[in-house]
């Protein structure tokens, strides 16, 4: 097996309110489509999914990471977390010559600070998986496999961190402009 782990933490300004900021957050299957890597695979219910995490590693090994989630709005403690989904069945790990596929756990939290106009956001996001060996990796030493891959997965952490929260941002004015005249229902 080759272990996965990796942790990032960020704080970063957010360019409206608090109200505003934690409204724009609090949706589990919008918020996730601006991790870099991370696409929704399947909707369970209200704020459950199932995520995979996907990409190609040493430009020949495909990477599936599937996680279930469930997020928890915290209004008087303005958080969000996302947690392991319980209860349902996990992705069967499977290895071929140049991929590997399995479940993994995958958590983040989000604290929201009043900045007056703006909003601090304290952002941390965790990943972790054991996958599989693909068999084009067979003959090589699982030490050097497990220091390649801890390798690379810190810096994939780093750059979904980073790409969150850049993306969000981004994402933000365009959010803002379809909210329109509801805005007020949803901040008052």
């Amino acid at each position: 097996m080759i272990i996965v782990a990796g942790f990032a933490k960020r704080s970063f300004i957010f360019p409206a309110d608090l109200p505003t900021a934690f409204a724009y957050y609090t949706d589990l299957s919008r918020i996730l489509t601006y991790l870099p890597h991370i696409y929704i695979a399947r909707t369970y219910d209200d704020n459950q999914l199932r995520m995979c995490y996907n990409t190609i590693e040493l430009g020949t090994y495909k990477i599936n990471i599937f996680c279930d989630l469930r997020a928890e709005m915290d209004a008087e403690e303005r958080a969000l977390r996302v947690f392991p989904l319980r209860g349902v069945t996990p992705v069967k790990a499977k290895a071929t010559l140049r991929s590997a596929t399995a479940s993994g756990r995958f958590s983040s939290e989000s604290l929201f600070f009043d900045e007056g106009e703006k909003t601090r956001i304290e952002y941390r996001l965790e990943l972790q998986a054991e996958l599989p060996k693909p068999m084009g990796l067979r003959f090589v030493p699982k030490s050097v496999i497990n220091g390649i891959a801890g390798s690379i997965t810190h810096r994939r952490i780093k750059e979904i961190a980073d790409g969150f929260i850049r993306r969000s941002i981004d994402a933000f004015p365009e959010w803002l402009g379809e909210l329109g005249d509801s805005k007020m229902k949803i901040m008052g």
